[in-house]
């Protein structure tokens, strides 16, 4: 009787390690990313192509927005973890009080990745940055667009009240505008920057030689400190992505047409400058983050300075 007693204990207790040990490994919340249609959202899309999610145990789960206005309200409500967006649209989401944080640039590490540009309409006897002094550029106010407009004219030697400015928020109005000459020069992304080059606009100056537009991968901060393991297989299968990327450039016509909307017209013309590069993901650096913080406080768009670690998640790519 003492060796079954014995017997049954040890069954028992065995049971009792295994359900502890179930308990232990209940799944993972699924990582909901939210997405615009840009090209910046190409990595992920190539990992959940590819199965690499899947491959580091992950459930990931795609929310499209229209715009990022959308983006950030999803944010706020906590009904996403992560998308792709920029430096400009974290501080100001902390700033309003929406905890959120830069886990990684995703284009922009290589000044060439992600290109803005500020194109002359198609005709214009606009030829040089120069000749943009006084001229109303169409651009979208209190955004990275704005920014990188200011950055641009600026270290070509424009005094602030040589920029003007012609709010048009809207990209495709922007693109239409341009290209029926009602806005002279306007700012745009790729790729509808490579759009109106095809269309017969002239590029007079682009961001290629400096990190100005970096786009970047933002998390909620509840995210990181309830799964932050999660995240962290979430950027290698991303870089896993991007080794593919960089391998076959040209091979992800099909989802830059299906996800991003690149029309076909830029896909099939090399008439251009949009490049599709990525870099494996890496934290912002200490002075491009100072110098978006800057910006916004000299517009008056911050009332007070954020840290770099106000702004930055370490904990994701870096420990």
């Amino acid at each position: 009787m003492r060796r079954k007693s014995i017997i049954l204990w040890g069954l028992a207790l065995a049971l009792l390690v295994l359900a502890a040990a179930g308990c232990g490994r209940q799944p993972e919340a699924p990582l909901t990313i939210g997405v615009l249609p840009i090209t910046d959202n190409l990595p992920f899309w190539v990992a959940e192509e590819k199965g690499y999610f899947e491959e580091a145990g992950l459930k990931v789960r795609f929310v499209s927005f229209p715009s990022a206005v959308e983006r950030d309200t999803a944010f706020t409500a906590g009904q996403i973890d992560l998308a792709v967006g920029d430096l400009v649209a974290v501080a100001q989401m902390r700033h309003g009080g929406t905890k959120v944080k830069a886990v990684a640039v995703c284009q922009g590490v290589r000044p060439e990745e992600g290109r803005f540009a500020v194109l002359a309409a198609p005709g214009s006897e606009i030829t040089t940055v120069e000749q943009l002094k006084n001229v109303p550029v169409a651009c979208s106010l209190k955004t990275i667009t704005e920014y990188v407009l200011d950055r641009l004219l600026k270290d070509a030697g424009f005094k602030e009240e040589e920029i003007v400015k012609l709010a048009m928020p809207k990209i495709p109005l922007r693109v239409q505008a341009l290209l029926s000459g009602k806005a002279k020069a306007a700012i745009l992304p790729d790729p509808p920057a490579a759009l109106a080059e095809v269309k017969g606009a002239r590029v007079i100056i682009d961001d290629t030689r400096e990190n100005l537009s970096q786009t970047v991968i933002i998390v909620r901060e509840e995210t990181v400190a309830r799964n932050a393991r999660g995240l962290k297989r979430l950027m290698a299968a991303y870089d896993r992505a991007v080794a593919d990327i960089r391998k076959e450039p040209g091979a992800w016509g099909t989802l830059l047409k299906e996800k991003a909307r690149v029309p076909e017209e830029v896909l099939e013309s090399e008439k251009h400058g949009m490049k599709v590069l990525f870099s494996p993901a890496a934290l912002p650096a200490p002075a491009d983050v100072q110098a978006v913080v800057d910006w916004l406080l000299e517009k008056g768009i911050l009332t007070e300075p954020l840290r770099y670690d106000d702004l930055v998640e370490r904990r994701v790519l870096g420990g």
